[in-house]
């Protein structure tokens, strides 16, 4: 009976959040690195089958105080949704089931069945915003393996040469499949191989650190063999083969070392068999079906009453065609026939854009301004895909990034910054994100704000400024250019978004 309330309560659940959860099963199919979910949760239901005979006398008490969990994710849910944050979504929405199944069996069996229900957390596709750091992580390691091989590099950010050819350390190769297949696969292993904690601990900080460092030897290993061949291996699709082979070997050679110290064949400690024996030393008493169908429905209605109020939210915001009117008074900037560089910032589902150019004396700035309204996934202002440059674009490359303090509308603001480059040229930018009159220069600052601007009532009019000029190599000469075209233009750029935003 707590089986049929359980699969119940989850299914209803999935039904009522079924676009988050098709989004998950979406991001499975389409992206190999998180192909490893489709097999989550058959390995957690075989978790819970394998100990069937001892879970038969564990007691099923709904866990009343639950509910307030269910609750707390379903508003979470809420501030993802309402923020366009699918991460939030996801993650509310399987700790929503994960409170539900701990209301509806209870503490005591919930603790009996705690690694299954926690190992349902890799069924997440969680991991893409650690790529960057993981990037720069495998750039530094290879370039410094590269110089200690006396080999010469010319490095600008996560490009560089070397005598016999160009190398970018892109996506690909930043080892994030590596990372979370070993971390899964790691996890499940010392669970089923290890009794003691700390070895349990041990096993699964090496299934984190092994593929990081592997990733970087992998890299180094690739480019190498490039180099000494003249190019002529490891630069096509072998360049992919010899990276999984490589990582495959490391990690039979990571599980063949833990299996030395394996103790599945070992009873448990004797305060957790203690534990467990009080768990199980005696019969259960069956639960009325009364109670279990009260805690079935209570936890439906506590996980699926946020998904109309995020509807409803949605329903109330503007969705006319916005329109962005060009600045006419640019203090002393004069307009150009067009912009000053062949570049526009890579923002999609912009509903208004503007592009502009102007120029004071030797110097010339860009301007572009992307307004977002209406938003949905895959047409919001912050997302993966909306960058300055993808790492495919050809034109530019993104050198470098940074913060830099400017003055906004007589207020200082932190500004983010990068540098772009191609053959020729070098560019500085300066960007920023204005959300219903707010400013920010973060992401998730800017999640933050359109989630508090829409559940308040407020819309979620939200516009990136991209400001840009070509680099000048000396001195500080191009932020100063920047910094001054935002003090003296930004209280016109205010103006136009505020009054885009009226209309």
């Amino acid at each position: 009976r707590a089986g049929i309330a359980v699969a119940i309560a989850v299914a209803a659940i999935l039904g009522v959040y079924f676009g988050t959860a098709e989004s998950i099963v979406a991001i499975w199919h389409r992206a190999e690195t998180f192909a490893h979910g489709f097999v989550v949760i058959p390995i957690a239901l075989w978790l819970v089958w394998r100990n069937r005979a001892s879970l038969a006398n564990v007691p099923v008490k709904p866990f009343w105080p639950g509910i307030a969990g269910v609750a707390l994710f379903g508003a979470a849910w809420l501030v993802g949704s309402t923020s366009g944050v699918l991460g939030i979504e996801q993650f509310a929405l399987l700790f929503m089931i994960q409170a539900g199944i701990v209301t509806i069996v209870g503490l005591r069996f919930a603790r009996a069945i705690a690694f299954p229900l926690f190992f349902l957390v890799f069924a997440v596709p969680f991991g893409e915003v650690f790529v960057p750091k993981l990037i720069d992580w495998t750039a530094d390691f290879t370039v410094l393996a590269l110089k200690a091989s006396g080999v010469p590099v010319f490095r600008e950010g996560n490009h560089f040469i070397i005598p016999s050819g160009a190398w970018s350390v892109v996506e690909a190769c930043s080892g994030i499949r590596y990372l979370i297949a070993s971390l899964m696969v790691g996890t499940l292993y010392a669970h089923l191989t290890y009794r003691s904690r700390w070895r349990q601990a041990a096993f699964v900080l090496a299934s984190i650190l092994v593929p990081i460092v592997a990733n970087w030897l992998r890299a180094y290993m690739i480019v190498m063999l490039g180099h000494l061949s003249s190019n002529r291996i490891a630069v096509g699709v072998d360049h992919l083969i010899y990276g999984w082979i490589f990582f495959g070997v490391v990690m039979v050679l990571m599980f063949w070392i833990g299996s030395f110290w394996r103790e599945d064949h070992k009873p448990a400690p004797a305060g957790r068999a203690a534990s467990s024996a009080a768990l199980t030393g005696v019969a259960a008493q069956p639960v009325s079906a009364g109670r279990l169908a009260m805690a079935m429905l209570v936890v439906i209605i506590a996980a699926g009453m946020w998904r109309p109020i995020g509807a409803a939210v949605e329903s109330g915001l503007n969705a006319t065609a916005p329109t962005l009117a060009p600045l006419s008074d640019a203090s002393g900037w004069t307009p150009l026939a067009k912009p000053p560089a062949d570049f526009k910032p890579h923002y999609l589902g912009a509903r208004a854009e503007l592009e502009q150019g102007f120029a004071k004396g030797a110097e010339r700035v860009g301007l572009y301004v992307g307004y977002f309204r209406a938003q949905k996934q895959g047409e919001e202002m912050v997302g993966s895909a909306n960058v300055l440059v993808t790492p495919k674009e050809t034109k530019w490359k993104q050198l470098a990034s940074g913060r830099d303090q400017v003055a906004w509308n007589g207020t200082e603001t932190t500004a983010a910054t990068a540098t772009l480059g191609n053959d020729l040229n070098e560019m500085a930018v300066l960007r920023l994100y204005w959300v219903n009159g707010r400013l920010t220069s973060s992401d998730y600052a800017a999640k933050a704000l359109l989630a508090l601007s829409k559940l308040t009532g407020q819309g979620d009019d939200s516009a990136v400024i991209v400001v840009y000029t070509p680099k000048v190599l000396k001195g500080d000469e191009t932020s100063a250019t920047l910094r001054a075209f935002v003090q003296q233009n930004s209280p016109a750029i205010e103006r136009m978004l505020s009054a885009t935003k009226d209309r």
